[in-house]
């Protein structure tokens, strides 16, 4: 049997900052066990997330995010909005038949902005 991923959990110096961007962003809300410190993150569907305070800075590769979402461009302005930094604006990815745009929030997580293939208009040539 093969050993299913059931959580991430993202690092942050500042848990309550970081829950204020993702609420403002994508409406998530949390439950802080303890507050201040990790925050299971409860995003609508399994498997949940989580965040932990980190007081170390993040350094190297860290891994990415996805999140569905129905107009990238729009969650990836709000990001920004919201101090975010842009990593890439959406592009196709052929391979899926999606299209996608990713961030890098305050604190160094990197968050792509996935939009399924079938969600989007793709005008006649």
């Amino acid at each position: 049997m093969p050993n299913p991923m059931i959580f991430v959990d993202l690092p942050t110096p500042d848990p309550e900052a970081t829950s204020v961007f993702y609420a403002d962003l994508f409406g998530w809300t949390y439950n802080r066990r303890p507050a201040g410190q990790f925050h299971e993150i409860l995003p609508g569907v399994k498997p949940n997330l989580g965040m932990h305070r980190e007081e170390r800075p993040v350094t190297g590769p860290v891994p990415r995010v996805y999140v569905m979402v129905d107009e990238p461009p729009v969650f990836l302005a709000r990001a920004v909005e919201l101090g975010a930094t842009v990593l890439w604006e959406e592009k196709p990815w052929a391979e899926f038949g999606a299209r996608y745009a990713a961030f890098r929030d305050p604190w160094g997580a990197e968050i792509v902005l996935w939009r399924d293939k079938g969600t989007y208009y793709i005008p006649a040539e």
